[in-house]
């Protein structure tokens, strides 16, 4: 299954007029991963969406309060809640913050509540998806199929690889690397390549 997935998603980017690169592997094979739950998908999205806020002038004890206020505190990785516990940012971190919209796209693309163009930005009503109670939404949450999640981990795979290509070429390309980084996380983390948000790799 993952090498004819390696290949779609090769023929898929060719389409699109993206570089790729033979030589990367497949990812790993589908009875290697734990894929998330439905419930998992949608509060992780719910989480982000909070921290995201650093990225925009609000602070970690506001955004923590919120997240406790929804229920999603269990939810929160060790490193979330260390950002959490800062009372101050760099602009590193509040750029990256900011850029969690994207892992949020992703997640909400998994849940099915938008599409997902690999080289368009983040839908302007991304928001607008996870404004209802957050409980319900969660025990309501349903994934497209595991074939759609892998095939689309793998695709932004590759599309990373030519995101990160391009800027150590000096080259243009259609959507910042930050932006098809932090989808392919929140994908990886979707099909179980690593059991913990923290621990989820982005080398290419």
């Amino acid at each position: 299954m993952n090498e004819a997935v390696k290949i779609r998603s090769q023929e898929q980017l060719q389409a699109l007029g993206v570089r790729v690169n033979p030589n990367l592997p497949t990812l790993e094979v589908p009875s290697e991963l734990s894929p998330r739950s439905a419930s998992a998908v949608c509060a992780r999205a719910y989480v982000l969406t909070f921290i995201i806020g650093i990225g925009y002038g609000r602070t970690g004890s506001e955004m923590l309060g919120r997240i406790q206020q929804a229920g999603l505190a269990d939810h929160l990785s060790p490193s979330e809640r260390e950002l959490l516990a800062r009372s101050s940012y760099t602009p590193s971190d509040t750029a990256r913050a900011a850029w969690l919209a994207e892992s949020v796209q992703a997640c909400a693309w998994a849940l099915g509540y938008l599409l997902l163009n690999p080289l368009d930005g983040a839908s302007a009503q991304l928001a607008s998806h996870f404004r209802a109670d957050a409980q319900q939404r969660i025990a309501s949450a349903q994934l497209r199929p595991f074939d759609e999640l892998y095939a689309q981990a793998d695709l932004h795979y590759r599309l990373h690889w030519a995101a990160r290509q391009a800027r150590l070429d000096g080259a243009k390309f259609p959507i910042p690397e930050l932006a098809v980084e932090m989808r392919r996380r929140a994908l990886d983390w979707i099909i179980g390549v690593a059991e913990d948000w923290d621990d989820i790799s982005t080398d290419t």
